[in-house]
């Protein structure tokens, strides 16, 4: 077709064979793809087309209206479905000649916090990212496995899987296109999965599945967890009655995404998110040289596969994540630091807060705000369930989270209709507040209410 090395294609559609054919003929010629994410918002996704001006633009059955819609931002772009794959010359194909520091390919970060960042990838960190999460230590990957990333490409890479997978010939199953555990569970039996990647998110969902049903599975043994922190009681419910080693990873976009690992000890307290895999640095940065408590602070990465801009921090990756760095090399991601609290002198996870408020009986969803960092004020934002009693459901609350941290509750209970998410499925609190403190705006107090 004529791209050369340099160019660019943009990948639009979901995880499936034609993709995978398209990414590894790109990289094959020195090709970057560029995975857009359909779920992302159309004015962000027109921004990135016009600004990358690629040299094909990819789309599936799904995204196609979309695609054609967009096309007018790049008309001198040709668009193709991607089931259309050969061209009909029949010659057979000659790697290009390229630098390892091509860009192999690009993702762009969920926008939990606003517009998505660009991350670019090269041939080279993706290699030693793919290296690193074969090692024994990390996810452990060999030609015996059969790996299922609940995760599309556009995620990260699908945690890199494309490329790990293939590096020691495990077998690759694709995400499902819809999030469904009944449908997870049936692809997890019939292609005899026997390593999972999910977030908690999906676990918590799959486990009450699996709980309701009395189900089990028959090949899988492990899985990689990442984003928040897995609840203890789930962790240990999944690795003692499934039979599913648990191992807890952290990452982002920026990072490839693997950066630190640990496999679940159901000895020990709460699950963190372990040690640093070989080829990464961590280190804390607390504003101003004083940390609001020892060794904790602003997480910063570098490493051969740590995306960064050099503008501020050198070759270090600001991550914005508020985190504990133990002296035994250990990390514990606590929260965003937009949103982090201390109770007590002890660094507190909304996560851990959110998934007790969700056992509640007629709490659907919650988020715990930050309403003000240095005063420790705090709101509990929540969804209810239909015909509910509010002030029951608060006062549960109230005593549930006063029991399971030591006495410290949210400063407010605040009821909302529903959540604005990420296409990752992030709760977007920044919007979420805003929301709330325009509903609330005479009273800078955010005085709690029965709905908002």
């Amino acid at each position: 077709m004529g791209l050369r090395p340099g160019d660019a294609l943009v990948s639009f559609g979901f995880s499936s064979l034609d993709q995978m054919a398209w990414l590894y003929a790109a990289l094959h010629q020195g090709v970057a793809t560029h995975f857009l994410n359909p779920q992302h918002r159309p004015e962000d996704l027109g921004r990135f087309l016009q600004q990358l001006r690629p040299s094909l633009l990819l789309h599936d059955a799904v995204t196609v209206s979309a695609a054609q819609a967009f096309a007018a931002l790049v008309p001198d772009t040709p668009m193709r479905a991607m089931a259309q794959r050969g061209i009909g010359s029949g010659n057979e194909s000659i790697a290009a000649e390229f630098p390892e520091d091509t860009v192999s390919h690009v993702c762009y970060s969920s926008g939990t916090t606003g517009v998505p960042k660009v991350v670019e990838y090269t041939h080279r960190s993706t290699v030693l990212h793919a290296w690193a999460c074969a090692l024994p230590d990390a996810m452990g990957l060999s030609s015996v496995d059969r790996v299922m990333p609940l995760m599309q490409n556009f995620h990260a890479s699908a945690w890199g899987a494309p490329f790990v997978c293939p590096l020691v010939g495990a077998s690759l199953v694709l995400v499902p296109l819809h999030r469904d555990p009944v449908q997870w569970f049936q692809w997890i039996e019939e292609h005899r999965v026997t390593v999972l990647g999910a977030v908690s998110a999906h676990w918590l969902a799959l486990v009450r599945y699996m709980r309701t049903g009395g189900l089990r599975f028959s090949t899988l043994r492990r899985t990689v967890v990442g984003g928040t922190r897995l609840p203890s009681d789930v962790a240990r419910f999944i690795q003692e009655e499934l039979g599913v080693a648990v191992c807890h990873a952290w990452g982002m976009t920026e990072t490839s995404p693997l950066a630190t690992i640990e496999r679940f000890d159901s000895s020990r307290a709460s699950l963190g998110h372990g040690k640093p895999v070989f080829g990464i640095e961590l280190a804390v940065q607390c504003e101003g040289g004083a940390c609001l408590a020892e060794g904790t602070g602003e997480l910063m990465a570098r490493g051969h596969w740590v995306a960064h801009s050099t503008a501020k921090n050198g070759n270090w990756l600001a991550t914005g994540d508020f985190a504990t760095l133990h002296e035994n090399a250990e990390l514990e991601v606590i929260d965003r630091l937009e949103d982090a609290l201390i109770a007590d002198g002890i660094p507190l996870s909304s996560a851990l807060v959110e998934y007790q408020a969700r056992r509640v009986p007629g709490v659907a969803d919650a988020a715990l705000l930050v309403t003000d960092v240095a005063s420790g004020q705090s709101a509990l934002a929540w969804v209810a369930m239909p015909e509910v009693n509010f002030d029951a459901v608060t006062a549960e609350l109230e005593q549930i989270l006063s029991m399971a941290f030591n006495g410290w509750r949210p400063t407010q209970f605040i009821v909302v209709d529903a959540f604005p998410y990420t296409a990752s499925a992030k709760v977007q609190k920044h919007l979420l507040k805003d929301h709330i403190a325009r509903r609330h705006k005479d009273d800078a107090a955010l005085t709690p209410t029965s709905s908002c």
